[in-house]
This record gives C-alpha cells, sequence and structure tokens, in this order.
C-alpha cells in the first residue's frame, strides 16, 4: 500500500462541522474530558524550557517527584508549583478526521489532539496549508506502519 492509498482509506472525509458542533455548539461541556493532548504547556523551570502536552507535564512532574524523595530541594518545590499551576494555551484543530482506534492510539502517542466519544475516535489536525499527504504525523504513522510491514 501506498501513503496515497493509505492516506485516501482513512482520511479521506472531513467531520470538522459534526465534532465542532458536538464540542462548542451545543455546549457539551463534559465532552471535553475526551480530548486528548488538546492543551500545549511551556513552562520555565530551573532546569531551562518545558514544552509539552499534558502527559509530558505529568512525567516531568513525577520525575521531579522522585527526585525530591531523595532530599529536600527548594528549587525543584518551586518547579512543581509551576507545572501544577500552568494553565496551558488551547491548541487549534482545523480539521477532525474519523479515525479507527488503532490510528487514535498512535496519534496520542505522537502528542496529536485526539477526540474519543461512545468508542468513536477521531484526529484533530492542528496545521494548515498542506496537503494531508504531507503531514508529519501522518508521515510517521504511514512509516511506522511500513517499519512493522518489512522488518
Amino acid at each position: 500500500m501506498t501513503i496515497e492509498e493509505f492516506v485516501s482509506r482513512y482520511f479521506s472525509l472531513t467531520q470538522t462541522a459534526l465534532i465542532d458542533s458536538l464540542l462548542y455548539e451545543d455546549k457539551h461541556m463534559e465532552l471535553f474530558n475526551n480530548l486528548y493532548n488538546l492543551h500545549s504547556f511551556t513552562v520555565e523551570l530551573s532546569t531551562g524550557s518545558f514544552t509539552g502536552t499534558m502527559n509530558q507535564l505529568l512525567i516531568k512532574k513525577a520525575a521531579i517527584h522522585k527526585v525530591l524523595q531523595q532530599e529536600s530541594n527548594y528549587i525543584l518545590e518551586k518547579d512543581i508549583d509551576v507545572l501544577e499551576t500552568n494553565k496551558g494555551i488551547e491548541r487549534t484543530v482545523y480539521e477532525w478526521y474519523a479515525v479507527p482506534y488503532w490510528i487514535a492510539r498512535h496519534m496520542i502517542d505522537a502528542d496529536e489532539v485526539v477526540f474519543s466519544w461512545k468508542d468513536c475516535y477521531w484526529w484533530g489536525r492542528c496545521s494548515i496549508g498542506d496537503s494531508i499527504l504531507n503531514d508529519h504525523s501522518v508521515k510517521n504513522l504511514f512509516g511506522t506502519l511500513e517499519n512493522k510491514e518489512n522488518p
């Protein structure tokens, strides 16, 4: 299968109007709990700048907590406070695509925005201007599949 065939099979029809209607027009605030990687966080820590998703932020926080268990450190305690109080910036999703679970899982792991609702999954594309064939996340997914088929 070529990347063109892959894209036409899995990313052929946007469902942006449907998802935007669910999330924004009908004000179903509880649905926001089903969004993965919607917020991006950038904070200045004692070790330098940190940028990442909520999952990456939690991993960073856990790593700092592990160091703090060994010894008390005022600067690292301040870093924990910064991580806990940062609200992040909501990423803009320009297009939503219905995807099977295995693609949704890959996209979540790749820090892409994914919406999960009633055992259905949508990938939220946060870039515009380039064709979906050239989207970094799609190329990465296709490359991962090729590598699994041809070890």
